[in-house]
C-alpha cells in the first residue's frame, strides 16, 4: 500500500480540499521523500516500531499518528503555499483517526514514541530526544511559561506537564501526576503523594537506563 496515496484518499473523504484539483497530490509528492526518510529514521530507533519494519503504515496504530504529524510538520517547515490548508486538514485527520493532538508548529524531537496516542495533547514545550508518551498525556505552556522536557523522559498515562516545569534527563512521571511549575532533577521518578493528590513525591530512579527498553542506540 502506498502510504501517501492512502492518506490523500483519507483527506479527500474526511476533509476534502476546496483548492484546485490535484493541489493535495502536488504538495504531498513534493514532501513524500523527506517525510519517509524522517519517519524511517525514527522508526529504526524505536524498538516497538522497528519490529514490524521501519516503513510507514497508516493501519499501524503506533505509526500512523507520528507519520501524520511529520507530514504536516515538513509542509510547515518548508513554508509551502497552502491554499487548500492541507496542514490543518492533516492535523484534523490525526485527531479524528488517532485522538492525538500535536500541532504542526510544535517541534518534536527527531526520536520519540507514542505508546498509544489516544487523548495525547503535546503543545508548546522544549522536548528532548528519546521521549516516551503514553495515552492521555497533556504537555503544554501557560501564557508565557513553557515547560522543558529533558532527554530520555517517560510520561506515563494521564500525567500533565505544564507551566514552567523543568524535567531533567532520565525522568519518569508516573500515571496521573500533575507537574505545574515544578523542577524535577535528573534520574528521578515522580509519584502522586499518598496523602494529598495535589502533592508529588520524588524518588531516585534506580535504573537510569530505562530508555533502552524503548529505544535502539
Amino acid at each position: 500500500m502506498n502510504n501517501i496515496n492512502y492518506i490523500e484518499r483519507q483527506l479527500h473523504n474526511m476533509y476534502p480540499s476546496d483548492g484546485h484539483a490535484g493541489s493535495d497530490t502536488d504538495i504531498l509528492n513534493l514532501v513524500r521523500d523527506e517525510v519517509n526518510q524522517r519517519f524511517e529514521y525514527l522508526a529504526s530507533r524505536v524498538k516497538m516500531l522497528a519490529r514490524t519494519g521501519c516503513s510507514a503504515d497508516s493501519l499501524h496504530v503506533m505509526k500512523s499518528p507520528i507519520y501524520l504529524y511529520l507530514l504536516a510538520r515538513v509542509i510547515f517547515e518548508r513554508g509551502m503555499e497552502d491554499d487548500s490548508r492541507i496542514k490543518d486538514r492533516i492535523y484534523c485527520l490525526n485527531k479524528s483517526l488517532n485522538g492525538c493532538s500535536i500541532y504542526y508548529k510544535i517541534k518534536m524531537p527527531d526520536v520519540f514514541f507514542l505508546n498509544y496516542a489516544t487523548a495525547v495533547v503535546l503543545g508548546d514545550c522544549i522536548y528532548g530526544e528519546n521521549l516516551v508518551v503514553y495515552q492521555g498525556v497533556t504537555v503544554g505552556g501557560y501564557r508565557d511559561k513553557v515547560p522543558i522536557v529533558g532527554t530520555s523522559v517517560i510520561l506515563m498515562p494521564n500525567c500533565i506537564v505544564t507551566g514552567s516545569t523543568r524535567l531533567g534527563n532520565n525522568v519518569v512521571v508516573s500515571a496521573g501526576v500533575v507537574c505545574v511549575n515544578q523542577i524535577i532533577p535528573d534520574n528521578t521518578i515522580v509519584f502522586s503523594s499518598k496523602n494529598r493528590e495535589s502533592e508529588m513525591s520524588m524518588h531516585p530512579l534506580s535504573n537510569s537506563n530505562l530508555y533502552i527498553d524503548y529505544f535502539i542506540n
